[in-house]
Formats: C-alpha cells, sequence, structure tokens
C-alpha cells in the first residue's frame, strides 16, 4: 500500500527524527488519513478510535466509514468535527 510520508522521506532524504510514529493529516474536514495505526478500537458512525505506538487517536464526526485499512494506514471519512490525540 503506498504510503505518502514514506515517500516523502525518500524523495526529499528526510531523517526519521522529524517523523513521529504516526502522521495525521485531515483533508477538508471530510476526509482524515492516518499513517501509524496499530489497531482499530472503536467504529460507530459518529466516533472512530486507533490505537498509536504512543497513544489513542480519536476521531468524531456524523457519517464515519472506514476508507482504505492497511497494515499501519487507514482512510476515514464523513463530516469530521474533531480529531484528538491522547
Amino acid at each position: 500500500m503506498f504510503n505518502y510520508f514514506s515517500e516523502l522521506k525518500k524523495h526529499f532524504k528526510i531523517p526519521d527524527k522529524f517523523f513521529n510514529s504516526y502522521n495525521i493529516v485531515n483533508v477538508g474536514g471530510n476526509l482524515v488519513y492516518i499513517e501509524g495505526q496499530k489497531g482499530l478500537l472503536t467504529l460507530r458512525d459518529d466516533v472512530v478510535s486507533f490505537k498509536l505506538k504512543t497513544g489513542v487517536v480519536e476521531i468524531k464526526g456524523m457519517g464515519l466509514k472506514l476508507r482504505d485499512l492497511g497494515p499501519d494506514t487507514v482512510a476515514v471519512q464523513g463530516k469530521i468535527y474533531k480529531i484528538e490525540v491522547f
């Protein structure tokens, strides 16, 4: 599966120390792309959460659906209201 941040690191020869163990991209409040997730914790139409290496990411919104799920990447689509990492 294509990993956007890995490709950026390779192309620009950026050391790993400049990236977290996870990356989150919010695209227009309608799509969230997460790299570095370690497993699905919650899946509801208003809350989706994933385990990270260093915590949990929780996405709150309306009509949330999983779009892509790879070994460590996922896209969540719907109306995104809030993204929290704890």
